[in-house]
């Protein structure tokens, strides 16, 4: 069962990563689907796993404050699952900030998609790229105004 939850969270997840990457201007995908349906539907399956965990006995606050608390706690499959969800959910939204960000900045389509797809595989990172990306063409639009 932990194994479905994982395939259909990163399906979903995949499906809104892909209509933002063709689509980073639309506000409907940027703006609604990417920003506040998809991680919100991700974020409530998220807590349903979290709250079923705690309640049939969860790791205690003291073991989650530790590397090896962190280990044990994630090895069960459903705790693991729901902690890759926590990144699905937030690397969308830091994902669908950069795409509004980037098209109002028209950033070029290259670099907005590395950005993109870096967030996708690699969140802080994509989100670091994008934030120097930024910085360049706010230092560029200061120096051709």
């Amino acid at each position: 069962m932990a194994e479905q939850f994982f395939r259909i969270t990163n399906t979903v997840a995949l499906l809104g990563w892909i209509a933002l990457l063709v689509l980073p201007g639309n506000k409907r995908v940027s703006g609604m689907l990417c920003a506040v349906l998809l991680p919100g539907a991700l974020a409530a399956a998220y807590a349903a796993v979290i709250v079923w965990k705690l309640a049939a006995g969860g790791p205690s606050p003291d073991e989650l404050g530790s590397i090896a608390g962190l280990r044990k706690a994630f090895a069960d499959d459903w705790v693991f699952a729901a902690a890759w969800t926590h990144y699905l959910v937030f690397d969308m939204v830091v994902g669908a900030w950069i795409a509004r960000d980037s098209v109002r900045l028209r950033m070029p389509w290259p670099v907005r998609s590395a950005c993109l797809v870096l967030t996708f595989l690699l969140g802080p990172i994509g989100f670091l790229l994008h934030l120097l990306a930024r910085a360049i063409k706010a230092r560029q639009v200061t120096v051709d105004g």
